[in-house]
């Protein structure tokens, strides 16, 4: 019993929100090697979103195969054959608009060019996911880079849970029971991915801000001690130099595949924002304390700032997922 109560989750968004500038950096490396992962795989994030929506349903699929088999196999080894098996039923451009929160036209014309690229199939009945063989090892290839960087997620929460959960063994079973964790892991991206293009109405800006995310969090977690939580902007020493945590052009497009011109329009327009501050001498930039605050334009309350809106988003989402996850982890032990 208390092991279920340590794994429920609302245990879990506890600790999250206790531990959010400890726990975050890998949070945000996560969301930056998946985002990362879709954007290199499928040319943009429009697109990619609506492949995560088809995806999931693939993996449900093949996660109701245990309805008729106990033993059937998961794995991420197994994937490639259990996804041409699996039925996708039919889904309605309206639905996959809804889902995704992207508009119906646009995603319209993102599925005609997915059908093009042969990342979405069709036929006469419908339309549906079926990698094509030619993107096997590019997709292997991703999916170890993102499972590797969940499992790290999974692990730094387990430490302060007091589980002794071996990296290794998160890594592993990850890929033991794919369908299983992908399933409930692509759900989880899809209502987060939603929520940012509602917010942003631009899937390149978010993945380009966590970037500079990650260098703001990693650099408070060298200057102070103690944890954080995720009221923590109202908390920050007021002498930290955040000029200090910069990031170029280039860094970020090296590191999402987003080419470095179109990175450098989009953090102009976080600059426009007040969200970034940009150096002239040396072209990089770095994160505002003040723009840690700023309220997102979307249905707002006037008492709750972007970070503050963003961090109860995560925690609520992920600290749900991250609890299935463990106690599923924990039953196979």
């Amino acid at each position: 019993m208390e092991l279920v109560k340590k794994l429920s989750t609302e245990n879990i968004e506890k600790i999250l929100s206790d531990n959010f500038v400890k726990l975050m950096p890998a949070f945000y490396e996560m969301q930056s090697s998946f985002l990362s992962g879709v954007y290199r795989r499928y040319g943009d994030l429009e697109g990619g979103h609506i492949v995560v929506f088809f995806a999931k349903n693939c993996h449900l699929g093949i996660l109701r195969q245990r309805e008729n088999n106990l033993n059937f196999d998961l794995s991420l080894d197994n994937f490639w054959n259990n996804h041409k098996k699996i039925h996708q039923d039919k889904q309605k451009i309206i639905y996959i608009a809804k889902e995704t929160g992207l508009p119906k036209e646009t995603t319209r014309r993102k599925i005609l060019e997915l059908i093009k690229k042969k990342h979405l199939q069709s036929d006469k009945s419908r339309l549906f996911w079926e990698p094509a063989s030619e993107f096997k090892e590019t997709y292997i290839k991703i999916i170890t880079q993102q499972i590797r960087s969940l499992s790290k997620f999974i692990f730094e929460q387990s430490r302060y849970l007091d589980l002794s959960i071996p990296f290794n063994r998160i890594e592993k079973d990850i890929k033991k029971y794919y369908s299983f964790y992908w399933y409930h892991y692509l759900n989880v991206q899809l209502q987060y991915i939603k929520f940012w293009q509602e917010q942003l109405k631009d899937l390149e800006m978010l993945l380009i801000g966590l970037q500079s995310i990650i260098q703001t969090i990693n650099y408070i977690n060298t200057k102070v001690t103690g944890s954080f939580d995720a009221n923590f902007v109202k908390k920050i020493p007021k002498n930290l130099n955040f000029s200090e945590a910069n990031i170029s052009a280039t860094s970020i497009s090296e590191v999402t595949g987003i080419p470095r011109a179109t990175c450098i329009r989009k953090l102009e327009k976080f600059v426009k924002l007040n969200i970034l501050k940009k150096d002239n001498l040396t072209k990089r930039y770095h994160l505002q304390l003040s723009g840690l605050n700023r309220q997102f334009p979307l249905n707002l309350s006037e008492d709750i700032s972007g970070t503050e809106l963003q961090a109860k988003k995560a925690i609520g989402l992920f600290g749900e997922f991250s609890s299935i996850v463990l106690r599923s982890m924990s039953r196979n032990k």
